[in-house]
């Protein structure tokens, strides 16, 4: 009698939806990668999904992207990332490779440049980066020194699809303002961003000034703005106006302390946005003196026009317990009970620090007691940074 063996196959989708579980696992993905073929083309997927390229690691990135053209459809995101010990400098290994295999990456979409410098000495791998990735949908950029911003401004405008917009610590070789660039310059009246997401950290006065001229029209639905002080306050409230009534989340990360011309801190910087649905002040520093900075933040709060206003969020990074006393609470308290702020439902504390969680919530239920019956008071601990 003969016998016969029968061989099951497992369905696709069922071999996919297995090894997503692991998508931030890689050696199980390697494992499952030699394991049969049939798996091999799940496990590459979340493999190569997003691929680092430091200077240690270019030159094996180069090959293997010249021997196995299968991969380059692959990688959805590219992080490019220089060595801070070498002072941001450009290594000779990634000014060679970045315009080698930038042409191979017809699918990527999101695209993080840090800790490099994209000036004149290396013109290959600013053209590299303008002339490719036209698909990309997400541009983290940190830590980076451009001659100017000119080339800023270009590496911008080359991505068309661009989504959300991530900056921080951007740096010039040469002295940038408005009156040696010229507003005009990069301003064109037909251009329709499709930016839903921007994000400032440390970022040049004339980064935020560019952003509000040269589009037409910003439909941004999100955006932080990291350290705001006096200075960006001018340039940052040009940039709400232009975005208008499209802005739902707005976030104020106040490192920097605004204290040095109080009159300045009562700009109008909200009245444009009537669609916020929420607002957030992160890292609050309870440090004194401080004080102004405190003045400024009801001061804030009385611009919301906004009705749709959902969630107002306040992180406190405190020591000491004491020190809540010098934020005018009863004043924020009598603010945001007004008939503009009708639709709140949640004013959230987090906090961040040494203070008993315990004992700092029940201060602020104290001095805030008409929205501790409303129930809208919600706290969060979180650890210190």
């Amino acid at each position: 009698m003969s016998s016969s063996s029968t061989k099951y196959i497992l369905p696709g989708e069922l071999i996919d939806q297995v090894i997503d579980h692991l998508h931030d696992d890689s050696p199980s993905l390697r494992a499952c990668c030699i394991t049969c073929r049939a798996w091999a083309p799940s496990a590459r997927f979340h493999i190569f999904r997003e691929i680092v390229l430091s200077a240690k690691r270019a030159d094996a990135l180069a090959v293997l992207l010249e021997t196995s053209p299968h991969i380059s459809p692959l990688v959805n995101s590219l992080i490019i990332k220089g060595d801070a010990s070498q002072m941001y400098r450009m290594s000779n290994s990634l000014e060679a490779v970045i315009p080698a295999i930038a042409p191979k990456l017809t699918r990527l979409k999101t695209l993080r440049v840090e800790r490099v410098t994209l000036a004149h000495q290396h013109p290959k791998v600013l053209s590299a980066l303008i002339s490719n990735f036209s698909t990309i949908q997400e541009l983290h950029i940190s830590s980076v020194t451009f001659n100017g911003l000119r080339d800023f401004a270009a590496l911008i405008v080359a991505h068309p699809f661009l989504e959300c917009l991530d900056l921080g610590h951007i740096w010039w070789n040469e002295s940038v303002t408005a009156a040696s660039h010229g507003k005009n310059v990069f301003q064109y009246p037909d251009v329709h961003s499709r930016l839903r997401c921007i994000t400032l950290n440390n970022t040049s006065l004339s980064v935020t000034d560019w952003i509000s001229s040269y589009y037409r029209v910003l439909p941004v639905h999100t955006v932080t703005q990291s350290t705001i002080s006096i200075s960006d306050i001018p340039q940052m409230a040009t940039l709400l106006q232009t975005i208008g009534s499209s802005l739902e989340h707005l976030t104020f990360c106040t490192y920097q302390y605004i204290s040095e011309s109080p009159e300045q801190t009562k700009t109008d910087l909200l009245s444009s946005n009537t669609g916020l649905r929420t607002l957030t002040f992160d890292r609050l520093l309870l440090i004194q003196p401080n004080s102004q900075l405190y003045a400024w933040l009801p001061v804030l709060l009385s611009q919301v026009t906004s009705r749709y206003i959902e969630e107002i969020s306040f992180v406190l990074v405190w020591n000491q317990l004491d020190i809540i006393e010098t934020v005018d609470l009863e004043l924020i308290q009598d603010i945001i009970t007004k008939r503009v702020f009708s639709g709140l439902k949640r004013v959230i504390f987090r906090l961040v620090g040494d203070v008993d969680p315990v004992e700092a919530s029940e201060a602020i239920r104290a001095r805030m007691d008409q929205l501790d019956e409303m129930g809208l008071l919600v706290f969060r601990c979180e650890k210190p940074c």
